[in-house]
């Protein structure tokens, strides 16, 4: 069995959180993309959903300045605390973090003048419903500002992904690694899922990076691999399947790393925008 399937990160393990960076690689690119187009306001009050161990709230914060309130809501109960220590280390008397699920956010309505949610909405069970909350917690004219990863990311490990399993003849594999790459979303369908809620869709800004590895035995034990994206990548796969299907995987791309130099991953960011009328929609 390839290395990197005995290796296992359990969320609620306090030394995963105290470890997990506050600012890795992954997060600061769509952060810097975030920041890049968030219009800054003074005397505002602000929300960071799924804010993890404290990126982009404590930016958030001491970008803004005194004038503005800043909240961070997390279920990850150790990163929240991790969060808390870094609240009093940085000394930002306009921050406050709670261990909240996002799907029932524990705020009045229309209290919050801007929702941010960086890298959150592929990694919500409801994205849906937390949309929804979101809209209730912001205020007439508030805004809700998301930054993902959309469909097409990884495109070139999913594409040696996918003739891997045609080459063994798997059609049921293939047809879950269809929905995995799928649940991303697009440009579209984030729209749409953001107009569901009841915003109104006002800026959308795309860009894309490249994350770039030795080889497939780099990317394959990278922390971000692990933590963010193995398991999904397993669950495609059968478990007696599993140690034959990723031995070919990590194989092919190292050969592809041998031929090419290294191995290149395209990214796809998106900025979406969106804000909330000053009156409910009119239903008929």
């Amino acid at each position: 069995m390839p290395n990197f399937l005995h290796f296992t990160y359990d969320p609620n393990d306090p030394d995963i959180a105290s470890a997990f960076d506050q600012v890795s690689l992954w997060a600061a690119r769509f952060g810097l993309f975030l920041f890049s187009h968030l219009e800054l306001r003074p005397n505002l009050n602000i929300l960071d959903v799924a804010c993890g161990t404290g990126f982009p709230l404590f930016e958030l914060a001491q970008m803004h300045g005194a004038s503005c309130q800043v909240t961070g809501v997390d279920i990850w109960k150790q990163a929240v605390e991790r969060a808390r220590l870094k609240a009093n280390a940085y000394r930002c008397p306009n921050v406050q973090i709670l261990e909240a699920d996002a799907t029932q956010l524990p705020f009045e309505d229309g209290t919050f003048d801007l929702i941010v949610s960086n890298l959150g909405v592929n990694n919500f069970t409801d994205p849906g419903a937390v949309l929804a909350q979101c809209f209730r917690v912001a205020k007439p004219w508030g805004r809700l500002v998301l930054t993902t990863n959309t469909t097409g990311h990884m495109s070139e490990f999913y594409e040696v992904f996918r003739q891997t399993l045609l080459e063994l003849q798997k059609p049921a594999y293939l047809e879950r690694l269809q929905a995995h790459e799928a649940h991303r979303g697009t440009k579209e369908s984030l729209s749409d899922m953001l107009q569901a809620a009841g915003f109104r869709v006002v800026k959308i800004r795309e860009d894309r990076f490249h994350f770039r590895y030795l080889d497939g035995s780099a990317l394959f034990n990278h922390f971000l691999t692990q933590f963010g994206f193995l398991d999904g990548w397993r669950r495609v796969i059968d478990q007696e399947d599993e140690e034959r299907v990723f031995m070919l995987l990590e194989n092919r791309l190292n050969q592809i790393a041998s031929a090419s130099g290294e191995l290149c991953m395209t990214v796809p960011m998106l900025y979406l925008e969106g804000e909330k009328p000053d009156c409910e929609p009119f239903l008929i």
